[in-house]
């Protein structure tokens, strides 16, 4: 599995890794550290699973915050899964708000905290691979109302 990390700390970064790897050792992980970069390694690569930090420390006008980012790749890349990976609750409301955008709502599956269990990894990487295999969504549809 082709496990993306963004995420502008390199020991949180490296944190995330360690515990992915431990999980499961056939994860392979590519560490990205900013929007831009993203853009730029998903134009020519293949990702199964991508985790987005919510702070990206974005502020000079030409990179994005990890709202703006999953807004983005919901859009053009939707067969990706997207775990969000804040603790942040003002960054939680604002991705809440992105996927609601597009029909869909976050979960314990696709929003972690920073303090991420491995059970929590473990859990989200099965429903990651089943769904990768199935064509399906990791994320859950928001029910229209009647």
């Amino acid at each position: 599995m082709q496990v993306i990390i963004v995420e502008d700390h390199a020991f949180n970064a490296y944190c995330l890794t360690s515990l992915l790897q431990e999980v499961n050792p056939q994860v392979t992980v590519t560490l990205i550290t900013n929007s831009l970069e993203l853009n730029d390694y998903l134009s020519h690569s293949h990702a199964d699973l991508i985790i987005l930090d919510g702070d990206l420390g974005a502020s000079d006008g030409l990179r994005c915050n990890g709202p703006a980012v999953a807004d983005s790749l919901l859009q053009t890349n939707p067969m990706i899964p997207l775990i969000v990976w804040t603790s942040s609750p003002a960054m939680r409301a604002a991705f809440a708000s992105v996927f609601a955008e597009h029909q869909l709502r976050l979960s314990d599956d696709n929003c972690w905290p920073k303090m991420v269990s491995t059970d929590r990894i473990r859990h989200s990487l099965k429903t990651c691979s089943s769904n990768c295999r199935s064509n399906t969504h990791i994320y859950q549809p928001i029910r229209a109302r009647l």
